[in-house]
């Protein structure tokens, strides 16, 4: 299940790490995988449970990256250097590079599986628009690079902890177009990383699904046109229904929200927020159909990934998706 540490999880249980423990058990999983922060992670942490971890991601990124302060400041403009990390790794790219190498090395400390990157940039304008800066083979280039280079602060130029690199629907790693996949892998000059397909990412990228049978024919036809090496670097799954595609039609048409213009940053990065939930829904699958996506994947690790405001709630989607594949 995915799980994170921010006191917002934790506190869904009285014990927490203990509660969340029991819960694990009583629900026959084997355990999380972990969104980690900023700072190392705490020692009360219970490390065998923790199966795999997920980096914090940054949203807008590339520019920084290419140009340094002034994009840290054009896009970021009232945030503290020393909070510029939580945006977009730090002022520069050697300070990303730090800051990717510090979250490897937290990951690696609770021993994962391997530890999740978001493989995407977007502008928040952008999640409305679809009026995209880049496309996807310069985000990816750009990935590599900030991945190489990460990779060559380690010794043996490979990262502590196996890098599992996820899709999204915004430009970068989509899973739409396979030679851009094989040409993403290409530019990796270290050997320790996998991939991970998160199925509702992938279905948000087609707006004429309307079915849970239809988003399962799109996912498997989508992984069959892939590449046998990329298919078989497809070593987890983050499992999930999402069928936004009627909403993303009618939010398109509209472009941005009414007043955008004179919204304070926090304000549009909440409302942006509010956009990306309606898109990625987070459901459980309720078709049995469901295992012919495990079946044509044989991930090593299938990760129940759902967005909810308690745990009853989200037992009830666990409980609704375990049932489908069972």
């Amino acid at each position: 299940m995915d799980f994170s540490v921010h006191p917002s999880d934790l506190n869904r249980f009285e014990n927490q790490w203990r509660g969340l423990q029991e819960y694990i058990i009583d629900k026959k999983l084997d355990g999380v995988e972990l969104l980690i922060g900023y700072d190392s992670p705490s020692e009360e942490i219970p490390k065998e449970i923790i199966k795999s971890v997920h980096l914090p991601f940054w949203v807008t990124w590339l520019d920084v990256w290419r140009k340094g302060g002034a994009a840290a400041n054009y896009y970021f403009p009232n945030v503290p250097a020393e909070q510029l990390q939580f945006c977009c790794g730090g002022e520069n790219a050697g300070e990303m590079i730090a800051t990717q190498k510090k979250l490897w090395e937290y990951a690696s400390k609770l021993n994962p599986a391997h530890a999740v990157v978001h493989a995407a940039h977007v502008e928040l304008e952008h999640a409305f628009t679809r009026d995209f800066t880049y496309k996807s083979t310069e985000v990816l280039a750009s990935l590599a690079e900030m991945l190489n280079q990460t990779a060559q602060e380690f010794g043996n130029g490979e990262p502590p902890v196996p890098l599992a690199i996820e899709n999204l629907w915004w430009p970068g790693l989509d899973f739409l177009f396979p030679a851009q996949a094989d040409d993403f892998a290409s530019r990796l000059e270290f050997s320790n990383w996998n991939l991970l397909l998160d199925t509702g990412h992938l279905m948000n990228t087609n707006i004429a699904l309307r079915c849970e049978d239809e988003a399962i024919d799109f996912v498997l036809e989508r992984v069959s046109r892939l590449s046998k090496d990329i298919q078989e670097k497809i070593k987890s799954l983050h499992l999930n229904l999402s069928l936004s595609g009627e909403y993303q039609t009618n939010q398109v048409m509209k472009g941005l929200p009414e007043g955008w213009a004179g919204l304070k940053d926090t304000d549009k990065y909440s409302t942006t927020r509010n956009h990306v939930l309606k898109i990625d829904q987070h459901l459980p699958f309720t078709s049995k159909r469901v295992k012919e996506i495990i079946y044509e994947i044989q991930p090593e690790i299938v990760i129940h990934e759902f967005i909810t405001e308690n745990m009853s709630e989200y037992s009830e989607k666990l409980d609704i998706q375990m049932n489908a594949l069972r």
